[in-house]
């Protein structure tokens, strides 16, 4: 005796196979939140959270973005650049212990999360460039 599927539950069965479970979600989130905050996240060996501010928006400025909006209580800056594309990037600030600061990038690009590592790249070597020139006094 043999049993048959109903055809009906055919597709349904099949969609079943495929789905992850909810801690293989999980997993791969958490592996793709940590690749993304590799890329868009520096520590930068200096205290003086108002230099890395204004270094900040001089660095977006030269890549060719406008600033939007700059809080330096709240230590963001967002800024956006259009082209033959939309990119906004929202740059954070934060203090690490007395000697460091924790700069944090996001971007989007036309409405969608900027996970390619090339601008966060450039935005850091960027920063890093104007960080340096700023502490020697080279303007």
């Amino acid at each position: 005796m043999t049993s048959r599927i109903p055809m009906f539950l055919l597709p349904t069965l099949l969609l079943a196979g495929c789905q992850l479970d909810s801690r293989q979600q999980v997993l791969a989130t958490t592996n793709t939140q940590a690749a993304q905050r590799a890329i868009s996240t520096r520590v930068f060996d200096i205290s003086d959270q108002t230099k890395v501010f204004q270094a900040t928006i001089s660095t977006l400025q030269d890549l060719g973005f406008i600033v939007e909006r700059a809080d330096k209580i709240l230590g963001t800056v967002s800024a956006t650049r259009a082209g033959t594309s939309l990119i906004r990037f929202t740059v954070s600030l934060r203090p690490m212990g007395t000697t460091r600061t924790i700069v944090r990038a996001s971007g989007q690009l036309n409405q969608h999360e900027l996970s390619d590592p090339a601008p966060f790249q450039r935005f850091f070597d960027s920063l890093s460039q104007s960080l340096f020139l700023q502490a020697n006094n080279i303007d």
